[in-house]
């Protein structure tokens, strides 16, 4: 198949939409499918391939949403800016979408429907609407009834995609690459470089430094901890002065260590070398690709019961579940699981086998067949 992953920050930032986006595109093109990447001109230009069969990245000027709010009617109109943002991206994008032949035109935001369907007329290409959260605005719905097919990252999203657009997407969970995310052993200078006792219980939270992904909620919890207790805190985002200043007014600036944002690749060695992983988030949630991570690296996971979490983490066998923004329910499970290491251990061995359905070969073989679907060749 050729298939054009269409979606214009994938080569603009990180983050789970555009990683599941460059996973993706590699697992296809391993599989022998011609891909294409098409995205905003950023700094994000390549994808490493180990297939004979490279994937193509193909990068288009656009308007920023930022200057859109500059005027006085968009400044609060978050999903028109965004809106706006996108068709100007399609009017430098959407000739190449029309005459590439492509079979497939895979979109992972409802503001691509209107150049990805007029594509479609004009080119022939398939439309596959990938959804990964709300992004809902006028009329979008007219054009969502229109897809050739839709996938869901998770039950979750797919239910909330349901009632707007009248029909529900095939689920199919992002991937991980189990070699990478897998049991092995710690850091051995975690600790010493930063001053951290070797007996010192160590947590973790890993993501963008955003107000809804909740970390504050797990500095809180640590402060009704014991104090050899500490806390990692992997990303970087608008709130880190925030949360620093947070720490400080708690007395915890020496037990929360922000270690910045760091590559996938660093990310196994952090997981293996800490003994539980929070993930604190209380709004736009629909799947956890970190928590996946995590379990398959064995670690056991504290997880809100919010949004695609409880999908990814087995209650009370891989990890717990707690209500979101209640740092007294953080803190009492925490202490569950830090004072109980046979249970840790047990959950540790669970959450590698339970991660193993996320692995990117499972994934794929679902991704395809709803690709087939969308042709009429299943």
């Amino acid at each position: 198949m050729r298939i054009a992953l269409y979606n214009l920050t994938s080569t603009l930032k990180l983050g789970g939409v555009e990683s599941f986006v460059w996973d993706v595109s590699q697992e296809l093109a391993l599989r022998g499918h011609e891909v294409t990447v098409i995205g905003g001109v950023g700094p994000y230009r390549t994808v490493a391939s180990a297939s004979s069969n490279p994937v193509k990245v193909l990068t288009f000027p656009f308007v920023s949403r930022a200057f859109w709010q500059s005027f006085p009617l968009l400044r609060r109109a978050y999903a028109e800016a965004k809106l706006l943002e996108r068709l100007s991206f399609a009017v430098a994008a959407l000739p190449t979408l029309i005459h590439g032949q492509y079979d497939l035109i895979h979109i992972q935001k409802p503001y691509d429907l209107g150049p990805a369907l007029l594509a479609r007329r004009l080119g022939g290409g398939r439309v596959i609407l990938g959804c990964h959260g709300e992004d809902f605005y006028a009329g979008d719905w007219l054009l969502a009834k229109q897809v050739d097919g839709a996938v869901s990252c998770s039950h979750f999203n797919a239910q909330t995609i349901a009632p707007r657009y009248a029909f529900t997407p095939h689920v199919i969970f992002n991937g991980i690459d189990l070699n990478l995310f897998c049991p092995g052993p710690p850091d051995p200078t975690l600790r010493i470089r930063l001053g951290i006792p070797e007996t010192a219980p160590l947590l973790l939270v890993v993501g963008r430094l955003q107000p809804w992904k909740g970390f504050a909620t797990a500095i809180q919890a640590l402060a009704q901890l014991p104090k050899e207790v500490q806390l990692l805190v992997v990303g970087e985002g608008e709130v880190r002065q925030t949360l620093q200043r947070l720490a400080h007014d708690l007395g915890l600036a020496q037990r929360v260590h922000f270690l910045g944002a760091l590559p996938r690749e660093a990310l196994p060695t952090i997981y293996r070398s800490v003994d539980l992983f929070l993930a604190t988030s209380f709004a736009s949630e629909t799947f956890g690709i970190s928590l996946v991570e995590a379990q398959a690296s064995g670690l056991p996971v504290i997880a809100t019961n919010f949004g695609g979490f409880p999908e990814v983490v087995l209650e009370g066998q891989t990890g717990l579940l707690v209500p979101p923004r209640e740092p007294a329910a953080l803190a009492k499970a925490i202490t569950t699981l830090l004072a109980d290491s046979t249970r840790r251990a047990t959950m540790a061995e669970a959450a590698i086998v339970w991660a193993q359905q996320f692995g990117w070969a499972k994934v794929l073989d679902r991704l395809e067949i709803a690709y087939q679907l969308a042709l009429g060749t299943a």
